[in-house]
Formats: C-alpha cells, sequence, structure tokens
C-alpha cells in the first residue's frame, strides 16, 4: 500500500532567493531545530551540472501511537536526501527520497515556480507531492497515513519559516 501526499506553499521572494533559502545549510537547520529535531546534520554539496545536493539526518522524539512506537522505539531519526536542479526559466525542480528509522520512507518532488511580479513583489510558489511506503503488513497503511499528516504539519511549518526567513 502506499499513500501520496499534494502540498502547495507560497513564498514572498524570487524563485532564485526561495532556491537559495531552501539549500542553505542555516535555513535547513532553522527548519530542523524550529520543526522539533533534538538533534540534525546537514551536508549540502554541488552536483553535477549545477545540482545542489543536501543531505539531512535529524532525530525526533518519537510521540506515537502505541502501535507505532513499538516498531520505531523512543526516538525517530530520519534521512532526507534533495538533489536540486538549477533553475530552467521560470522554475525549478527537487528530487527527494526520506527513510525513516521505522519501516518507513517517502520519495517525491518539489517544484518551486516563479509566480510572477506582485504588487508586494516577487513570489514563488512550491508544490511538493510524494509517495510514502511502508512495508509493515495490516498496519502499515495506518503507518502512511500517521506520516502523511506529519508531513503536511512539517510543510506548513516550513512555509511559515521560509516566509519570515526571506522577509529579515
Amino acid at each position: 500500500m502506499t499513500t501520496t501526499l499534494d502540498v502547495h506553499q507560497s513564498f514572498p521572494g524570487s524563485i532564485d532567493q526561495v532556491r537559495a533559502m531552501l539549500t542553505d545549510p542555516g535555513y535547513v537547520r532553522n527548519r530542523a531545530e524550529q520543526t522539533g529535531s533534538i538533534s540534525c546534520e546537514v551536508t549540502v554539496t554541488q552536483g553535477a551540472g549545477g545540482a545542489t545536493e543536501i543531505t539531512t539526518v535529524r532525530v525526533l522524539t518519537a510521540d506515537l501511537p502505541s502501535f507505532a512506537s513499538a516498531l520505531v522505539g523512543s526516538n525517530l531519526e530520519v534521512t532526507e536526501q534533495q538533489t536540486w536542479a538549477p533553475i530552467a526559466g521560470d522554475s525549478c525542480t527537487a528530487t527527494f527520497d526520506v527513510s525513516f528509522s521505522g519501516p518507513l520512507a517517502a520519495t517525491g518532488v518539489i517544484t518551486l515556480t516563479a509566480a510572477g511580479p506582485q504588487t508586494t513583489g516577487p513570489q514563488t510558489t512550491g508544490h511538493v507531492t510524494a509517495t510514502i511506503k511502508s512495508t509493515v503488513p495490516f498496519v502499515g497503511g495506518k503507518l502512511e497515513k500517521m506520516v502523511q499528516e506529519q508531513l503536511i504539519r512539517y510543510l506548513t511549518k516550513d512555509e511559515e519559516l521560509g516566509r519570515d526567513w526571506l522577509q529579515r
């Protein structure tokens, strides 16, 4: 079984500014801290053809129902790998893979699109799509749904933090 994720975000800045923010280790660390990480390691490297690769390893307190905490334990390690392509015209994409210390994984794409000049300045929209998969029989669907809800909350907070970061 798999569960899908489809979230839209809006940021007050040009696509250049938003991509720079999302690939800035300082922003990635701040987002991790502001979303409950106990610890966070961020590695940003320049890949082939102008791509930017980000690996983030976060440890979170696993505040889960008993059926899930038996599979995960008291802490949850989340490893996310993003590969950001260079900006092409008015858009930019990143592929990502997220693995959890439990029997879960997510893969997807982030698409940034310049929304054009607004009366308040340039705007960029983000569109995150993902597939969440659990390998646990019987309760896998419940785990996927929990991860989907957590990712929606995380991306909502990411949008809020990003807006604040860009307006500094």
